[in-house]
């Protein structure tokens, strides 16, 4: 397997200094963030290259070694089929508490169901219901001072009937017969290593140890049913194009009393006929008559905010950016407000006037 390329992951130099490695991996981290509905994936590889490039030693050993070099160090020893396999000459696993190896996998978890270690590690209150993603349309308006939208989801839920338990309401709980109560069952597995105890969660009591004597009617035992569930979310003021919103809880239930998924939003700004945003300003367009833009004159402008009184300036150009503080967008934090600019536009009359004429041309044998 050819090895990763950090510094290609982050975007830097291999000359890149620890400042502009640390600025990168920012970046990247905020874009690639799974509670901003980034890419969980590339998330974890920046990470990694992060954790390597940004320690002096382990960058050291990576750009010396380069292809023997994994996780953060050289190795000694690699799988080539012979020796012990607990660390010894031939082999190198890392159980690591469950955290995933250079490669992107959670060898923790295979070993342990490899050789029967699971115990209760996996016990079905740990479970976590599926996330949902959705997009939903806010106004201009609504990215700027926030509001409130409700939607209807249609997704998994505990199921009312049996509250969640799977059995008739008053049926009493008895122990597996799959599984005799352990919430997990075991098969014996003969591989080149030797003969190992798969476990695995009892598909019956989905890891419990205990199934009603009755099941129940709506759900079938599972817990969970189709349902549509009318949300209101709130949107907070300042919000761009394309960010998403994340709500804890409220993805799909999981089975047998886990804990629900998380429900994201992916928010899309409508265009709005007069004003348009950058960054955290918002601008306008304003056109203005020759005799207003050369003597300067005093008229209502309607803003975000509502109407106020614009006095234009003495030989305003064309393409002129008049700025009013405080009237543009909210800050992303929800604190502040960028600047209204107001751009000038000049009109220019199609038809003139025999009296419009002749005053233009005094205007021109004047220098104007």
């Amino acid at each position: 397997m050819p090895k990763k390329d950090y510094y290609t992951i982050l975007g830097v130099a291999r000359n890149a200094t620890k400042e502009d490695i640390k600025k990168a991996y920012r970046s990247l981290a905020h874009k690639y963030h799974p509670d901003k509905g980034g890419d969980e994936a590339r998330f974890k590889e920046i990470n990694e290259a992060y954790q390597v490039l940004s320690d002096e030693q382990k960058r050291g050993q990576y750009d010396q070694f380069g292809a023997v070099f994994e996780g953060g160090g050289a190795r000694q020893g690699g799988f080539d089929g012979f020796g012990s396999p607990f660390g010894g000459p031939g082999f190198n696993f890392d159980f690591g508490g469950g955290e995933a190896n250079s490669q992107g996998f959670d060898f923790s978890d295979i070993f342990e169901d490899f050789l029967g270690m699971s115990g209760n590690r996996r016990r079905t209150a740990e479970r976590k219901g599926r996330d949902i993603k959705i997009d939903l349309e806010i106004s201009f308006e609504e990215a700027i001072f926030g509001g409130k939208k409700e939607i209807d989801l249609s997704k998994l839920s505990k199921c009312s009937h049996c509250s969640g338990g799977g059995g008739e309401p008053g049926s009493k709980m008895k122990t597996c017969p799959e599984c005799n109560g352990k919430g997990n069952t075991q098969k014996n597995q003969r591989t080149i290593l030797g003969s190992f105890t798969q476990v695995t969660t009892c598909a019956e009591c989905l890891g419990t140890g205990k199934r009603p004597e009755k099941l129940c009617r709506e759900c079938g035992g599972r817990g969970i049913r189709q349902t549509t569930e009318r949300l209101e979310i709130f949107v907070p003021k300042g919000m761009q194009d394309g960010e998403v919103l994340k709500i804890t809880g409220k993805g799909e239930s999981s089975l047998a009393g886990g804990v629900p998924g998380s429900l994201y939003i992916r928010l899309h700004v409508l265009p709005h006929k007069t004003f348009r945003r950058q960054g955290d300003d918002v601008i306008m367009s304003l056109s203005l008559k020759l005799s207003q833009a050369a003597l300067g004159d005093n008229i209502e402008v309607k803003t975000l905010d509502g109407s106020i009184n614009l006095k234009i300036p003495e030989s305003t150009q064309a393409g002129d950016m008049l700025k009013i503080r405080g009237k543009g967008a909210y800050a992303s934090s929800g604190y502040g407000r960028g600047d209204l600019l107001i751009e000038i536009k000049v009109e220019i009359p199609k038809k003139l006037s025999r009296k419009a004429r002749e005053n233009l041309e005094k205007l021109r044998e004047e220098g104007f």
